[in-house]
């Protein structure tokens, strides 16, 4: 029974053990009402001799049970006596799992059977423990769902362990398991001695990826239910010899990963158990039509299969299978895939007119679910058509996507076809999200409003012909709503908040109006409050656009570019503290002023606010920036008639400045550059396209400076003189300012360490080796002139 592997466990004092097991064994942690429990609890963890696993283990075991017998029959076990010289099996764990109900003892001993250290994907174990029989149905509940509890419970009790989005086990507790399945699972590179192989069921291999992967090891081996090729699959191989599926007829998972894989032997036929083939990441070109005959096949893997070209029309004939991971196009080419009643997943669904891959085809595929995408929607003839795929019986999908091509002509026939198509499609009332793109009807259906009152997800893309929105503000759940491409919307109607009993858009978290170019107006009374918990806003892309409703205080980021306005919208109560952190505001040709609207207020929280493109805009607001009192960082761009307002002789920005910049704003710079000794956190700092700056002032940059960058200042004569003295600076960037003779006569700082110097042929001249300023820069780490690298 020997060979397990050595491993020392860290251990703790008492009381940090008690605290352990006390966090695991009791609701909430809490034990304060259970006094007698605490005192047999800190007897147990006495024997736990400090190890966290084990009183993790003990403490879940107990968990929420508080018949004292219980825990006097934890604490009186004759485990305890035993030592774990022998196999290092710790008697808490030995504990642990002798109070596993059958069904869970089943299920985690099957796991010795994987090598150490290997990560676990809880769906992929789950479908192997259903393919085994290890998962008991109960009742109309789905196997998975079954399978999922067995896997929560064991967790619970930590048999796992989470580790990046997936699992693993204890070395110790992997010990356990192979402890307890000696006679029942075997890893084939553990180079055991076995007395009678026909005892075991369950069979590994892993190995090295320059060891070969000999298959006649397997051959003696005549009753195995499971067979994985793991860890290595990059390994040598030899092809899978045609009798191996001969001799291994019971065999109910097979896995073989292996990329170099390039042929499944036609006899793999005649293993009529088969629950279970996983082909992924090989690199075969066919499947043999003999598997069309594994008639109890439940999931089938092809995953990562880049030389598959396609599959057996005969896979339909699997009416078993639950799962089929392969490349969407593959399942897209299988006619009659409606046969396969009990997948779960289909990703795409690609209406086609021929028969066989008709949208009816969805009709009888009830156990659907997760996401679903109808692509090819054009090619339904009609309404009655689509309503063949009843998409309001498949309750478990909580995404359906609609698609139509966008390249078609649409004309009147159309249009109305859409329509009705669309109508005909009406989903389940539980659905969570939706998308509906390329879609050419005037008007939305009837049904995407109140009776989809479930929905959180809504995205409407390139519905090029319809004329309005539909009332969308009267889903009480809805949180996100993406509409872009809406050509022919030129106004968002009163409907569009609602007109039921629930409106306003009460759940709603983000909204994005995108590519909307007729859009005019959005009709809206002055004391309507809409989105009372909007976070985040995008109106992108609707140059007509002239107003937007107010906001509330709840919205943290707000970008409006390309769009109509001619003042920022306001907000609901300006008594209110705003929680806007991040706005942007791009390419705005209307705006004038920022004196009115939300730069009016003092938003303590922004930290973010970036103007860039705004030709037209000739003021700052009244305060100009300094009441922002959290403003990390401030880009101003393209800007050319922005002045500082003129009530104002100093206080342009607020201390809490990190990072600046500026282009293209001719008059602002130079008011800007006098501000900048205030800043006391100033690291990161721009100045581009700015023809008027001839020179820095004397004491014009602090020395928190980490990045300064300097671009496309055609008329700047000379560096900042002070430059030696930014002490914190890392990086500097100076590019197209040819009237720079040389750097400054002081020098650099002694800290730089990049330079980068572009379309500066003066100084590109004297930083050349054994030139007047080659001293000043053979210090640093890193010098580039002319992308040309002079040391690094």
């Amino acid at each position: 029974m020997g060979g397990f592997t050595s491993y020392r466990l860290q251990r703790l004092s008492d009381n940090n053990c008690w605290s352990l097991f006390r966090n695991c064994a009791f609701v909430d942690g809490n034990s304060s009402g259970y006094p007698r429990l605490e005192e047999i609890g800190k007897e147990i963890v006495k024997k736990l001799k400090g190890l966290p696993l084990a009183a993790k283990a003990v403490g879940s075991l107990l968990y929420s049970k508080v018949d004292e017998e219980e825990w006097k029959d934890i604490l009186r076990s004759e485990i305890w006596e035993l030592t774990p010289d022998k196999n290092s099996i710790l008697p808490a764990l030995r504990l642990s799992y002798k109070h596993l109900p059958p069904h869970l003892k089943q299920c985690f001993a099957f796991c010795a059977v994987f090598h150490k250290d290997y990560v676990f994907e809880r769906d992929n174990l789950v479908q192997i423990w259903m393919a085994l029989g290890f998962v008991q149905p109960q009742g109309s509940k789905r196997l998975e769902d079954i399978g999922n509890t067995y896997f929560d419970d064991l967790l619970s009790r930590s048999f796992f362990q989470p580790y990046k989005g997936n699992y693993v086990m204890h070395d110790a507790i992997h010990d356990l398991a192979q402890y307890i399945t000696i006679d029942d699972c075997h890893r084939l590179e553990d180079d055991k001695r076995l007395n009678n192989r026909n005892k075991i069921r369950h069979l590994s291999f892993s190995c090295d990826n320059s060891m070969l992967t000999s298959f006649e090891a397997f051959y003696s081996f005549k009753r195995l239910r499971t067979l994985l090729l793991l860890r290595g699959y990059k390994s040598s191989i030899t092809s899978v010899p045609d009798d191996l599926f001969m001799k291994l007829r019971y065999l109910r998972v097979l896995d073989l990963y292996r990329r170099g894989i390039k042929e499944v032997p036609h006899s793999i036929g005649n293993l009529k158990q088969l629950r279970y083939l996983g082909l992924s990441s090989t690199e075969i070109k066919t499947l043999p039509s003999s598997v069309s005959k594994l008639y109890n096949l439940q999931m089938l893997k092809l995953k990562n299969c880049s030389s598959l070209r396609e599959l057996p029309q005969g896979i339909t004939n699997l009416l078993n299978l639950h799962h089929l991971e392969a490349n969407t196009r593959l399942i897209a080419n299988l006619a009659g895939i409606g046969r396969l009643t009990c997948l779960q997943e289909l990703e795409e669904f690609a209406v086609q007119k021929d028969r066989g891959y008709k949208i009816a085809e969805l009709k009888d595929m009830m156990q659907l679910r997760g996401r679903l995408c109808i692509t090819g929607l054009e090619k339904v003839a009609s309404g009655e058509e689509a309503n063949e795929a009843e998409l309001n019986t498949k309750e478990h999908l909580s995404l359906l996507e609609f698609a139509w091509e966008d390249s078609r002509n649409i004309g009147l026939h159309e249009q109305c076809l859409d329509e009705r198509v669309l109508e005909g499609l009406r989903p389940h009332r539980g659905l969570k999200e939706m998308k509906i793109i390329g879609y050419a009807g005037a008007d939305f259906p009837s049904w995407l409003a109140s009776p989809l009152s479930s929905l959180k997800t809504i995205q409407l893309s390139n519905c090029i012909r319809c004329l309005g929105l539909p009332p969308l503000g009267q889903l009480p759940f809805l949180k996100k709503l993406e509409i872009r491409g809406a050509d022919e919307v030129i106004q968002i109607s009163r409907e569009f908040s609602g007109n039921g009993a629930t409106k306003g858009f009460p759940s709603l978290n983000e909204l994005v109006l995108d590519d909307m170019p007729k859009l005019e107006e959005w009709l809206f009374a002055d004391g309507d409050q809409l989105f009372p918990r909007l976070t985040e806003l995008d109106v992108i892309d609707c140059p007509k656009l002239k107003a937007l409703p107010r906001l509330p205080s709840t919205l943290t980021r707000l970008r409006i570019s390309e769009a109509g306005l001619g003042v920022l919208p306001k907000l609901w109560d300006s008594k209110q503290p705003s929680s806007l952190s991040s706005l942007h505001i791009d390419n705005y040709p209307n705006l004038t002023s920022l004196q009115q609207g939300l730069l009016s207020h003092p938003l303590s929280a922004l930290k973010d606010l970036k103007i860039n493109n705004c030709e037209g805009l000739l003021s700052l607001p009244l305060e100009c920036f300094r009441h922002f009192t959290s403003l990390e960082s401030l880009h101003i761009c393209k800007c050319p008639m922005l002045v500082p307002s003129t009530a104002l002789k100093d206080g342009l920005l607020p201390g809490s400045l990190e990072d600046v910049r500026v282009g293209f704003c001719y008059q602002l710079i130079n008011p800007l550059l006098d501000e900048l000794r205030n800043l006391a956190f100033l690291t990161h700092l721009e100045i581009a396209n700015c023809p008027d700056l001839y020179y820095f002032p004397l004491e014009g940059l602090p020395d928190t400076l980490k990045f300064l960058s300097i671009l496309d200042c055609a008329n700047l004569q000379h560096l900042p003189p002070q430059l030696w003295k930014l002490s914190s600076l890392v990086t500097l960037i100076i590019s197209n300012c040819p009237r720079i003779p040389h750097l400054p006569s002081e020098g650099l700082p002694r800290g730089l360490h990049e330079l980068y110097i572009k379309a500066c042929p003066s100084l590109k001249e004297t930083c050349e080796l054994g030139r007047e300023d080659w001293a000043k820069v053979a210090h640093i780490a890193k010098v580039e002139i002319d992308e040309d690298i002079m040391s690094e």
